[in-house]
């Protein structure tokens, strides 16, 4: 592997692969300029240095005519010296001022990618880290900058890390992973915003002057806001146009923001939310900031999309379960909710047999005292009174019927009436003088706290120890609120939330380690922390509670811009939909989720009884096929207010699915082609339900013809769906040899 960092003599720093080039340099200043980011190119020593002129009513960089920050593009820019924009970094000093000046010392280069000091990162490997160091004599502040490119993906990744060499504490208000300055252009920003049941609504909007933030202060990465960000140009397509892509690494309070200043130059700036935020950097402390991850693609919105599921196939995603099949399951909340016991557990588990799941997973309502939501989280042993053999014994139980076992636990949680919260009141986050607020009866553990975190990892572990326990549905239910620790002095209470993710982070890593074989999915009242921080420690997370099939089709789309749908799990609801009230087929029900990776049903025993032909049928299909959404492509070809259509290409790239998905019916509707993507134009495909072949020049252009939905007399020759509302196909194609 050639370098992909080239270093010139006057301190040119060009990134390079075959996906994209960053370029920046150093002023004789010591200031880093940013210079370039985009399509590759082979001589970044030809890349011009931003203009210095006069623009009138500027202020110039201690006195240097004609140096005005504000209209530099920069790398890591501080605020105080004439740059006007939201910085970097910014805190208060020990003159008690917010003007630092960070300065280039030196750099290196290494092939091994730095640990992040406890904070999950994404994998190195064929990759190379240029670190560059910067310091502020005065005040003993220096601060490094890590930037990660990889040979086969067109990802480049940014942490900073700040420390204190000096004598005097350092108060960091504002300290951010990484930012980008973007040339001026007419520009787009896409975003996903959303709420309980309504996450990943993708929206496009053109980018105005001043600020456009994305943000979350409720200590989860949140529903409302997911962490991710596109700038793109105003043209840009799914398939065409330059696009400018961040998220981050990171499952607390972030800010994505984009800043369109003065001179139409434009700011990303990605780390840290810095509202509600600070950092007392004592003398000889170091403060590292989340990963940053950023994608540039010239092909649109779908190129943008490849590159992400990529690299988060395989560099964000655990090793352990990397291109593993993933087992269906009966999941037992929708079946029972609370009113659940070991029989009805042994009753549905002979059901899932039946119909041909693999794993049952006793949902939520097992343990001590749990009879609702008002009582019993932080006791994890379980309700003798109504699984009277314990976890243990009722996990062996359910392995000798031949499925796996799957439990479902909250351990960030403590109920007021909880046996823990009685010995250890002071173990949930609170402030002093204040009556908590609750969510969903509940408080929030102090996971700053080495003690707490090491109680709820014995008790997990005790669980686990068995043996017998293959998956874990761990749940987060609530937001923070009175973010305070009993534990910390009055100066550090705004480090509370950075400093509980870091307990979580730990946590989950001894578990991790301890037990690298459990299955782990991660779940917050559905996607209200789904993000690349859990789905570092955890291969597959719970999108939505949205459980309607026609309701949960715009969250997979959205969310699939950043996500594959490897990390996503989904299951058959009832129906009625206990979420919205739609009444749908089992068919469409399952088709909504049958390019996620792992796939189930939560139905209660007469629902299952009912459809209980159709269910073996197509738990058979998903166990069988289960292989082929791990590792894939996934590609959106159609969505509107009318239709959505997916495709999906097998690792192997040997079987493409097509789901398509008509949401209302009208009469006398045009018919529809769909035009597949990245076949190989001289393979022949053969569909599976009729035996027609198609090559693949063929399906790419002129297309695949949708089925006709019609509530007239149904004709030969044509392809036919359900008649009336949210119908849904599933096309299944095979390369022939």
């Amino acid at each position: 592997m050639g370098s992909m960092i080239s270093i010139s003599d006057d301190k040119v720093f060009a990134l390079t692969n075959a996906e994209f080039s960053y370029v920046f340099r150093v002023l004789d200043e010591g200031l880093l300029q940013h210079v370039y980011y985009g399509a590759p190119i082979a001589h970044a020593e030809e890349l011009a240095s931003h203009f210095r002129v006069d623009r009138g009513a500027t202020s110039h960089f201690q006195g240097v005519p004609n140096l005005n920050l504000n209209d530099l593009p920069q790398e890591y820019p501080t605020f105080g010296t004439s740059d006007y924009r939201r910085p970097a970094l910014h805190g208060v000093n020990a003159d008690g001022n917010s003007v630092f000046t960070l300065k280039y010392v030196r750099h290196t280069v290494t092939i091994d990618k730095p640990d992040l000091d406890g904070l999950p990162s994404a994998r190195g490997g064929e990759s190379e880290t240029l670190i560059i160091y910067l310091a502020d004599p005065l005040h003993g502040l220096e601060v490094e900058l890590f930037y990660t490119i990889y040979q086969n993906y067109g990802v480049l990744a940014r942490s900073s890390v700040v420390r204190n060499s000096g004598k005097a504490p350092v108060d960091l208000t504002h300290i951010m992973s990484s930012t980008i300055d973007l040339p001026p252009d007419d520009y787009d920003v896409l975003h996903l915003h959303g709420t309980w049941s309504r996450e990943f609504n993708a929206e496009r909007t053109k980018l105005p002057m001043g600020r456009f933030e994305i943000d979350s202060a409720r200590s989860t990465s949140s529903a409302a806001h997911n962490p991710f960000l596109a700038v793109m140009e105003r043209g840009a397509t799914e398939t065409s146009g330059n696009v400018f892509a961040s998220t981050l690494i990171y499952s607390g309070n972030f800010s994505l923001s984009v800043e369109t200043g003065e001179f139409e130059d434009v700011r990303v700036l990605a780390g840290i939310n810095p509202f509600n935020f600070a950092w007392h950097l004592a003398p000889n402390e170091a403060f590292y900031t989340p990963e940053a991850l950023h994608v540039f693609t010239p092909y649109g919105l779908r190129g943008m999309s490849r590159i992400w599921h990529r690299f988060i196939q395989n560099k964000v995603s655990p090793e352990r379960f990397r291109n593993i099949a993933r087992p269906t399951y009966l999941n037992t909340w929708e079946a029972a909710y609370f009113d659940i016991d070991e029989a009805k557990v042994l009753t549905l588990a002979d059901k899932a047999k039946d119909v041909g799941v693999q794993m049952l997973v006793l949902d939520d309502g097992w343990f001590e005292g749990r009879r609702d939501d008002t009582s019993s989280l932080g006791d994890w042993t379980a309700d003798m009174a109504r699984f009277p053999s314990g976890i243990p014994a009722l996990a062996a139980r359910v392995r000798a019927k031949g499925l796996k076992f799957g439990l479902w636990i909250e351990p960030e949680m403590v109920s007021p009436n909880s046996q823990l919260f009685e010995d250890h009141p002071d173990w949930a986050l609170q402030v002093p003088e204040r009556k908590p607020s609750l969510g969903r009866n509940q408080l929030t553990l102090d996971f700053t706290r080495k003690e707490v975190v090491d109680n709820i990892y014995d008790q997990i572990e005790a669980l686990l120890a068995c043996g017998d326990i293959d998956y874990v549905k761990w749940d987060m239910n609530r937001n923070m609120t009175e973010a305070g620790s009993t534990a910390l002095p009055k100066g550090r209470q705004l480090e509370v939330p950075h400093r509980y993710m870091l307990g979580l982070y730990g946590l989950l890593r001894r578990l991790m380690e301890a037990y690298p074989d459990v299955l782990f999915e991660t779940c917050a009242s559905g996607g209200n922390r789904f993000d690349l921080g859990m789905l570092s420690f955890m291969p597959q997370g719970w999108i939505s509670d949205m459980s309607d099939p026609i309701g949960r089709l715009a969250i997979i789309n959205g969310a699939s811009y950043l996500y594959p749908l490897d990390v996503m799990t989904a299951y058959i609801g009832p129906s009625p939909s206990h979420q919205n009230g739609r009444i749908s087929s089992i068919k469409t029900r399952y088709n909504a989720g049958a390019l996620c990776a792992a796939k189930g049903i939560s139905l209660n025993s007469l629902d299952i009884d009912t459809d209980v032909d159709l269910l073996r049928e197509l738990m058979r299909l998903a166990a069988n096929t289960s292989g082929d959404f791990i590792g894939g492509e996934f590609t959106r070809l159609i969505s509107d207010d009318t239709q959505i259509c997916w495709q999906y290409i097998t690792r192997d790239r040997r079987t493409i699915y097509v789901a398509y998905f008509h949401i209302l019916s009208a009469p006398n509707l045009p018919f529809r082609r769909a035009n597949l993507a990245d076949l190989d134009p001289v393979a022949a495909y053969e569909l599976q339900e009729d035996g027609t072949i198609y090559h693949g020049d063929t399906l790419m252009q002129h297309g695949l013809a949708l089925p006709y939905v019609t509530c007239g007399q149904p004709q030969a020759g044509v392809r036919y769906m359900d008649r009336g509302d949210f119908a849904s196909h599933l096309f299944v194609l095979r390369r022939k040899r």
